[in-house]
């Protein structure tokens, strides 16, 4: 399945017209994570905002500590990494594949560029976040 054809499968995206689709889908792209690789490591700044198309993650706080905590479990329609990529700041935890796991990949400048773009994208990822986290937000 094209990128553009996974986006449009994306909640996030649903409600946008095909010629945005289009241009979204130039600048993502599709990666396979392998069981266990980690994806996003905590402390590195954010430079990408992942989509999950297939598989599933833990996000995990304190990962490679004596006591690391694993403060979600997220799969397939689920995003990760938007917190830290819109903001542009350290990501506040690490997510590690929990099977073979495909997602979207959209760049930190492409994403930005995108919500400039499009505001309510920003509305809907918040409202996800607090859906998910409640107070609580992850990046």
């Amino acid at each position: 399945m094209e990128v553009g054809e996974l986006l449009k499968q994306t909640p996030l995206f649903a409600e946008l017209s095909d010629g945005d689709i289009d241009t979204l889908g130039q600048s993502t792209r599709l990666e396979t994570y392998k069981t266990g690789q980690v994806i996003l490591r905590e402390g590195r700044i954010g430079a990408a905002f992942f989509i999950l198309v297939s598989g599933s993650v833990e996000v995990v706080k304190g990962m490679g500590t004596a006591e690391p905590v694993v403060v979600a479990m997220l799969g397939t329609g689920d995003f990760f990494g938007e917190i830290a990529t819109m903001k542009h700041m350290t990501r506040s935890a690490s997510v590690k594949a929990l099977e073979e796991t495909k997602c979207l990949v959209i760049r930190r400048l492409d994403f930005h560029s995108y919500i400039g773009r499009f505001p309510d994208l920003v509305a809907k990822v918040e409202s996800a976040l607090s859906a998910r986290f409640g107070d609580r937000s992850h990046g």
